[in-house]
């Protein structure tokens, strides 16, 4: 899929979620995300390197701060190009705004919005979920039990210890109901400059 092709995917999908009228506060809410290659590969094209979200739990872990390298002065440098996750951000239920932003139309109930992320994260690969796929990883967060484990996780934003548990977690997680999560990408050694 050409680059053109899989940028007007993703502002298709964006364009699905509405907007909470940001007012600029929520830079403390920014974290590790991952996000599609092709999000990636845009934002690092306006010079902005945002790490893989392994290497930014792992700060936390440590103990250590992480700010999204994104954020200048407070605000989104790459807002306009930002990734699925941020835009779902303030438009979710699992995901409400703590300053209170919020879309006119109403939050996205948690299937829609995870369905959203989802597409996203499919956008330019050959093996993407299938329709029926798609409705039952939809169907999964229309569980109230399931959405109240997802909204706590997300809600107690809490760092994992170990980061690759707890990718491992959620890929077996996944696995349960029938869906897979990409692997972290394989770190390229560097190479010495001499």
């Amino acid at each position: 899929m050409k680059r053109s092709d899989m940028d007007a995917a993703l502002e298709e999908l964006y364009a699905q979620v509405p907007q909470p009228g940001c007012k600029g506060l929520c830079q403390d809410s920014c974290g590790p995300i991952g996000m599609n290659p092709r999000e990636q590969q845009r934002i690092r094209e306006r010079g902005v390197k945002i790490p893989h979200y392994t290497e930014g739990l792992a700060l936390l872990a440590r103990g250590e701060d992480y700010t999204c390298p994104a954020l200048k002065d407070g605000q989104c440098s790459v807002y306009d190009i930002r990734p699925m996750s941020c835009h779902l951000w303030g438009a979710v239920e699992s995901m409400p705004c703590p300053h209170g932003c919020r879309p006119e139309e109403g939050l996205l109930p948690d299937s829609e919005g995870h369905a959203l992320l989802t597409l996203s994260l499919d956008v330019g690969k050959a093996d993407t979920l299938s329709a029926e796929e798609l409705g039952r990883f939809k169907e999964r967060f229309d569980d109230p039990q399931f959405r109240r484990t997802v909204r706590e996780y997300v809600q107690e934003n809490r760092p994992a210890a170990d980061p690759e548990q707890a990718a491992e977690h959620w890929r077996s997680k996944a696995a349960q109901y029938g869906l897979s999560l990409p692997a972290a990408p394989k770190k390229r050694p560097r190479r010495r400059r001499g």
